[in-house]
């Protein structure tokens, strides 16, 4: 007599649970706006976007255009200085991206736990992994917005002001976004056993171990030393951060083969790296093994 009711509480529960985790994801979101997290980044977002508008403007200014005496073609050259900017734009966009997810989720649990902001919440009828899944869609969801907004508008002014659009603006900002959505794993996962200053700078690290990485493996390329490309695959395998920013470039390269694309190897961040099966696998179950361990450490930790 009770099966239907039981039902009925198997389905609501589910929704109840979807519920609480938008909640808590929302509840994130406010305490970024209180913390005055999400306005320090989007001064820092504008003043960087004026700053990139400025230099595209007045480079593209002096840019000749017409060939020189040297026979360059100038319209093989400015597609790839177009690009070069832009890659270097999107860095800093991934940067500060990652430094809103380093900071906003670094006292993710041991933090607020010591502030006594976990045990107000735990009391309630909600479970630790809700917990911890509802405050990291917010933390996703400040760097997504974040990243969004930035590159679309690096895109915009690099459009506008240079007359180049890249090939695949989106698929860009997918490999962002998966990018701090690793990050995120990592700070994560620290967070349940270090300190928020401790896991801010093992997350940082990280990061920029892998951009080293990366570098090496290129240079290593480039010189034919397979021990320099060794080691940047080892790094690239700890922490795989480095392949989805260069996954990234890949939607923003040049999609002609002209005299000069190979200058794109040259540039500040060396040369973009199609997308990889395999590397994008990787990624995702690296990300899910962070969460997942996170996820069993949380759920045994003394508050």
């Amino acid at each position: 007599m009770r099966a239907e009711p039981t039902a009925e509480v198997t389905r609501s529960g589910l929704v109840w649970r979807t519920e609480q985790v938008f909640t808590l994801a929302g509840a994130t979101w406010r305490e970024g706006l209180r913390r005055r997290l999400v306005l320090v980044g989007l001064v820092l977002a504008a003043a960087f976007l004026v700053l990139y508008g400025l230099g595209i403007f007045f480079i593209f200014r002096s840019l000749p255009s017409e060939a020189g005496s040297a026979g360059l073609d100038i319209q093989d050259f400015r597609p790839l200085v177009a690009y070069q900017l832009l890659s270097f734009g999107t860095f800093v966009a991934g940067f500060l991206g990652i430094m809103i997810i380093v900071f906003s989720a670094a006292g993710g649990i041991t933090g607020d736990a010591e502030s006594g902001l976990l045990q107000t919440i735990v009391v309630r009828p909600v479970s630790r992994a809700q917990i911890l899944a509802g405050r990291s869609l917010g933390f996703f969801g400040l760097f997504f917005v974040y990243v969004v907004v930035v590159a679309s508008g690096l895109i915009l002014l690099t459009f506008g002001l240079a007359g180049f659009a890249p090939p695949s603006p989106v698929e860009a900002v997918v490999f962002l976004a998966l990018q701090g959505l690793l990050i995120l794993g990592i700070a994560t996962l620290a967070s349940t056993v270090l300190s928020p200053v401790a896991t801010g700078i093992l997350a940082l690290m990280a990061y920029g171990l892998s951009f080293i990485g990366g570098v090496v493996e290129q240079i290593g390329g480039l010189a034919q030393s397979s021990s320099a490309e060794l080691v940047g695959r080892i790094v690239g395998f700890l922490v795989p951060s480095d392949r989805l920013f260069r996954m990234a470039l890949s939607g923003l390269a040049p999609s002609d083969e002209g005299p000069l694309s190979v200058a794109q190897s040259f540039g500040p961040f060396g040369a973009p790296m199609g997308p990889d099966i395999g590397g994008i696998l990787y990624a995702l179950v690296y990300v899910t093994v962070c969460f997942v361990v996170a996820g069993l450490i949380f759920a045994r930790k003394d508050l």
